[in-house]
């Protein structure tokens, strides 16, 4: 028998086969590898075929019983099934040499499993690679959500403070405090652009520099020309300063425009590592809301003087409108002075006719007859009718020239009409009749003296017109409450007011009267005084049938 003592220096089981297919060696690690298996059918049942390179027709053979049927070098990988149940695989290989068939029988078992592990292993590094890749989509995603909402936060907050003040001052201070925080700046301010220079108009904190403008490269220059945001170190603030930094400082310059306009620029200083382009949308929202607010303030303040200057006009024009107001007032007054005279004339030339009459009686005392006594009687009650009569105009004239009379207060309008009625009674005495149709009015909260103005006014006209047409006429003056107004109707059947001047008559200095008989100011003013008490005054005229107006004033 050859000698195959050789294969115990194999580190692999070796076992060697005759050409009947009897085994007739048996390395060492054979032996212990399968040293429970006495007889060679049940070494064959042991094994499963794993993979094989050939293919057999009895799908009941063994691998061994393949590999022992081969006539060729065999190899396969096989499953051995181990007497506790547990499966090893082997690489089984066999070449025959001088008619034996010598078998190796190599341990994969470990390599399987590296296999199966390494294959796992590439699965789970594939899921965590995929995992990974979803958590930093996610990370980034949560780090820009929040830098939105950091960005959000700032843009509501200076949002907030232009709303609830149009203070540039204010607005700056807290744009200039939002920028300093989020870039962590030591120095921050906002420079105007007054010709090449920038003048330093806030600054942030009060921290102030040792200049008050400053000037810059031309290449910043064009940068801010072109609402670029600029950052860079530098080694001192601007060009004309004479301080240098202690270490290194990055310049960050923001341009504030209004369209092609520039306004001015925030400019901040930080030590800190910042990225302009993780910042430049903010920085940019925080340039525009600060334009609109500028461009805001700058209205506002306009509108402020404009509105002051609106308010002295105002002021002026009201002053003018009194005193037209008491000019019209006095030539009224001058028209009144004639017909009053006369009507004090005629009491003054009673009481001193009585007078003389009772003077030459009580000259002859011892003569006084009863008769005469009636008579002294009579002549005293005439006297004093007479000087009642005269203390009544004096009243009404009074109270009708009390010119700087413009507060409101309750009135009855019935009185305030008898009252003007009383002063123009020379007007109207003897020649025209005026009828009265007052209703029950509630007091009415005006100017009194301003509305007895427009009811004299019309009232005169109306006598003026009854006289240019007729030599006696009619005035019918009816008062009455309509949905919550006062309405004074003045109802003349004079000449009328021809068509072609009717839209004229409530216009400064438009008159039909003769050259000083007015000045044209009557109607316009009185209907100033009505559109003061929130009412109208309008009017309805027929020629040769007489014009009506009516005047409503809200109770």
């Amino acid at each position: 028998m050859k000698n195959f003592d050789i294969f115990n220096n194999c580190a692999d089981a070796v076992c060697v086969f005759s050409h009947d297919n009897v085994p007739v060696f048996e390395n060492n690690v054979f032996k212990t590898i399968f040293s429970d298996l006495k007889t060679i059918e049940r070494f064959k049942k042991r094994f499963n075929f794993n993979w094989c390179i050939l293919s057999s027709d009895d799908i009941n053979q063994t691998p061994i019983d393949v590999l022992l049927n081969s006539k060729e070098n065999f190899h396969t990988i096989a499953s051995f099934q181990n007497s506790d149940g547990t499966s090893v695989y082997f690489y089984i290989y066999s070449f025959i040499q001088d008619g034996f068939k010598i078998v190796f029988f190599k341990d994969v078992s470990s390599d399987n499993i590296l296999d199966s592990l390494n294959k796992r292993y590439t699965e789970l590094k594939e899921k965590y690679d995929e995992i990974k890749n979803v958590t930093d989509k996610f990370s980034k995603m949560q780090e820009h959500a929040q830098s939105q909402v950091l960005k959000m936060g700032i843009i509501n907050r200076i949002s907030l403070v232009i709303r609830e003040t149009n203070d540039i001052e204010t607005i700056l201070s807290y744009s200039l405090k939002e920028i300093h925080s989020l870039l962590g700046s030591f120095k921050t301010y906002f420079s105007v652009k007054e010709k090449n220079k920038f003048n330093i108009r806030f600054v942030h904190d009060g921290i102030k520099p040792d200049f008050s403008y400053c000037e810059y490269e031309k290449d910043v220059i064009e940068a801010i020309k072109k609402k670029d945001i600029i950052s860079s170190p530098c080694l001192k603030e601007c060009v004309n300063s004479e301080k240098f930094f202690n270490r290194g400082v990055t310049r960050i310059i923001i341009p504030v425009h209004n369209k092609n306009k520039l306004l001015g620029i925030i400019v901040t200083f930080t030590k800190q590592k910042v990225s302009v382009e993780d910042n430049r949308e903010i920085l940019q929202s925080v340039a525009v809301q600060l334009s609109s607010s500028i461009i805001q303030s700058g209205l506002i303040l306009q509108l402020n003087k404009k509105n002051k200057k609106l308010e002295k006009t105002l002021n002026e024009l009201k002053t003018t409108q009194l005193q037209l107001i008491n000019s019209e007032k006095m030539a009224s007054l001058g028209q009144l002075i004639s017909g009053v005279a006369h009507e004090i004339n005629t009491p003054l030339a009673s009481i001193s006719s009585n007078n003389n009459l009772i003077k030459k009686i009580l000259s002859f005392p011892d003569k006084i007859s009863r008769e005469q006594i009636a008579m002294i009687s009579e002549l005293n009650s005439i006297d004093i009718e007479a000087a009642k009569r005269i203390s009544d105009i004096v009243k009404s004239l009074k109270k009708f020239v009390r010119l700087d009379e413009a507060e409101f207060q309750q009135a009855d309008i019935n009185k305030e009409l008898d009252l003007t009625l009383k002063l123009i009674e020379h007007e109207t005495k003897n020649k025209i009749t005026v009828i009265k149709k007052y209703s029950q009015l509630p007091p009415v909260y005006c100017a009194v003296n301003m509305l007895n103005q427009v009811f004299m006014n019309i009232l005169i006209n109306a006598c003026q017109n009854i006289k240019e047409y007729k030599t006696e006429g009619k005035i019918i003056i009816t008062t009455a409450v309509s949905d919550g107004c006062l309405l004074v109707k003045i109802k003349d059947d004079g000449t009328g007011i021809p068509v072609e001047i009717q839209s004229k008559i409530f216009n400064t200095g438009f008159t039909t009267k003769k050259t000083r008989a007015g000045m044209g100011l009557g109607l316009a003013i009185s209907k100033k005084i009505i559109e003061m008490h929130k009412g109208s005054i309008t009017f309805n005229s027929d020629v040769g049938k007489g014009t009506e107006f009516i005047v409503s004033v809200p109770i």
